[in-house]
């Protein structure tokens, strides 16, 4: 496996799902043998393939609360060379049940060490929280990529990102990197991009790729698609693929 990589921001709508599917589905497009994973209760990466979601309840959910073999609940997609581990509505409920557990934070890693000769890659689609599950992303996680819109609140949550990354490189993951932020929604012009692009600079290395806004990501979404099937020549879907191509230079 080259890498393992951990979508995760603790704030909601900031584009960390788009990036998960468009990141996996570029990987898949290269020829990569990849594996997302959908920790998110929301489902909306399993969403864009419905044709893989969850049937029978097996999903990411039994992973963790029953530690079902992952290799009994991953699906294949529509995508060639692209499998699936579905979410769960139940997803929410994970903390609980594994809270006070010893090994809480290492199912996820232990689980994809089974399938390590499976897969080239693993993306890891996170909740909008630090919660005990996206802990487990950050332990099985090799490279963290961080998903930002250039407003105040990302800002803020810089450091809770930071704090959480440096804790599980300290007690759990020496081996986590932050490859860098992804500036989702970006419009370069703007004065707000001006003044806070450096701001993030100072705590974070970022991509050179840039995901600007596009009506057609929510129309994909509608459709179950991703960009790359529903408009492959739109700009959003240009900006993924070179985002996609940034990435896949850290592989090997």
């Amino acid at each position: 496996m080259k890498q393992t990589l951990c979508i995760a921001n603790q704030k909601g709508g900031v584009g960390k799902t788009t990036t998960s599917v468009h990141l996996a589905v570029g990987l898949a497009r290269k020829g990569e043998k990849v594996l997302l994973i959908d920790l998110d209760a929301q489902s909306n990466a399993s969403s864009v393939f419905s044709e893989s979601s969850s049937k029978n309840g097996k999903d990411s959910f039994l992973l963790f609360s029953e530690k079902v073999p992952i290799r009994e609940l991953i699906t294949p997609t529509r995508i060639s060379g692209l499998s699936l581990l579905p979410a769960s509505s139940k997803l929410s409920q994970i903390d609980v049940l594994l809270s006070g557990k010893m090994d809480g934070f290492f199912i996820l890693k232990e689980a994809l060490e089974t399938v390590a000769n499976d897969f080239d890659w693993v993306v890891i689609d996170c909740p909008p929280s630090l919660s005990l599950i996206t802990m487990n992303a950050f332990v099985a996680a090799t490279g963290l990529i961080v998903p930002l819109q250039i407003s105040k609140f990302s800002l803020d949550g810089i450091e809770a990102i930071l704090e959480a990354k440096n804790h599980t490189v300290k007690r759990f993951n020496p081996g986590l990197k932050i490859l860098g932020a992804l500036l989702t929604l970006f419009q370069q012009r703007t004065t707000m991009s001006q003044t806070v692009v450096p701001m993030i600079e100072e705590h974070l290395r970022l991509f050179e790729s840039k995901i600007p806004p596009s009506v057609a990501v929510e129309e994909a979404h509608l459709l179950n698609q991703s960009l790359y099937e529903y408009q492959p020549k739109n700009k959003t879907t240009k900006a993924y693929q070179q985002f996609t191509d940034e990435v896949y230079s850290f592989g090997g």
